[in-house]
């Protein structure tokens, strides 16, 4: 599972570095960083990103002992579900990779990209997709294609009662993401695991992204 990860981010950051052909000049806000590093892909993003220094890493929780380990990157900390503290287009570019589906249900999820969209000229998002056979959080195949009531009482009967809460896991369809952002021009492309099993959605508006 670790080797699939890491080849899932390799292949998604190459998705992004090849429709933005990143520069020194570029900003770039990355919403979702983590303050440990216990699995392979944790802050793949900032570990792989050829302008570290252009970076403003953004989390939820308190980063102030990783902070040495990347020491050209600016690291903020916010409250959950609060209002990124940048101003509208600050950015030329805003990501979050494997965040989405944490920040709380839909109601959050709206408000994180529509802040996603303010600070950020461009954005490029990647979440789990939920029409994948297989469901990462709770290593469980195709339950999480039942309605998600279900899901999560399941969830809570074999014990994972974490992954049972909106407000720790709301994965999505397609159809999920234009209806919490319908009126921008976004783009929603199924991420295809060895270009052929549907894993991950990736929400952007850049135009040359394939």
């Amino acid at each position: 599972l670790s080797f699939l990860s890491l080849t899932i981010r390799k292949q998604q950051l190459q998705i992004l570095t090849k429709a933005v052909n990143p520069t020194p000049h570029l900003a770039v806000a990355d919403i979702g960083f983590s303050p440990t590093e216990d699995m392979v892909d944790a802050n793949y993003f900032e570990k792989h990103y050829p302008y570290q220094d252009r970076i403003t890493a953004v989390s939820v929780e308190n980063c102030t002992e990783i902070k040495k380990r990347y020491p050209l990157i600016k690291i903020i900390e916010i409250l959950p579900n609060s209002r990124f503290p940048f101003k509208n287009k600050q950015f030329d570019l805003s990501t979050s990779w494997a965040t989405l589906e944490h920040v709380g249900g839909y109601k959050e999820q709206k408000y994180f990209l529509s802040e996603l969209l303010r600070i950020g000229k461009k954005i490029f998002v990647t979440t789990p997709y939920r029409g994948c056979i297989y469901e990462p959080h709770t290593g469980l195949f195709f339950l999480h294609l039942l309605p998600l009531r279900i899901f999560r009482r399941i969830c809570n009967l074999i014990g994972k009662p974490f992954w049972s809460s909106p407000t720790n896991f709301n994965p999505l369809y397609v159809k999920d993401v234009f209806r919490l952002i319908p009126d921008h021009k976004l783009k929603v492309i199924v991420f295809k695991m060895f270009g052929f099993l549907p894993s991950h959605l990736i929400i952007t508006n850049i135009n040359d992204s394939t």
